[in-house]
Formats: structure tokens, sequence, C-alpha cells
């Protein structure tokens, strides 16, 4: 069974949470990119920042969910940012895992 958009986005919020990198780590394959608005990050990268920031997703709203990928919106809130804002993601899924993840912050008028 391959990964639904709930479950991911779970994956990244929990290890936000937690710090605990296994929550998002059971959900990534072994070769994971991940590709923030700008550059490219490796899943040691990712890990690293993602066991130590405080962020909180939410409002989840699928786009599209199929075994090859996922899109989708989601809120998300960090002491270094207040205010909520919104950001599109995009995952390629390979094996049922999260193998290429595109997030892009929506910007406001």
């Amino acid at each position: 069974m391959s990964l639904t958009f709930k479950e991911a986005m779970d994956g990244w919020n929990n290890t936000f949470i937690t710090g605990d990198p296994s929550h998002l780590s059971k959900i990534v394959t072994d070769d994971f990119v991940c590709r923030p608005t700008e550059g490219n990050e490796s899943l040691a990268q990712v890990l690293e920042w993602a066991t130590n920031t405080s962020s909180v997703l939410g409002d989840y709203k699928v786009i599209h969910e199929d075994e090859h990928s996922l899109c989708g919106f989601h809120s998300v809130v960090s002491p270094e940012k207040p205010e909520k804002r919104t950001k599109m993601v995009y995952m390629l899924l390979r094996g049922g895992k999260m193998a290429l993840h595109h997030c892009h912050e929506i910007v406001p008028d």
C-alpha cells in the first residue's frame, strides 16, 4: 500500500513536534531529496533541520493522490514566523515511500 498525503504530512509534523527522526525516516527512501523553495537538501540535511524546528503543520488539503505521487496544500506556523502560512507540496513516490519532496510557500498578495 502506498503512502497517503495525510500519512506523509503526519510524518513531517510528528518529527517537528517530537524531534524524533523515525517518523520521517520510515516513510522516505534512502536516497530521498527535498527541494524547498530554493536548492536541494539530502535526507541527512532534512533530518537535522526537521528534528530541530518548532514548526507545526495543519489544514491538509489533497489535490492529487495515487501510488506514484501526492500533491496538496498545508498550513505551517513556527516561532520564527508566527503568522500562518500556506505551502504547496508535491511528493514523488517510489516503492510506497517518498523519494522526492517539493515544497513552495504561497506568498499572499
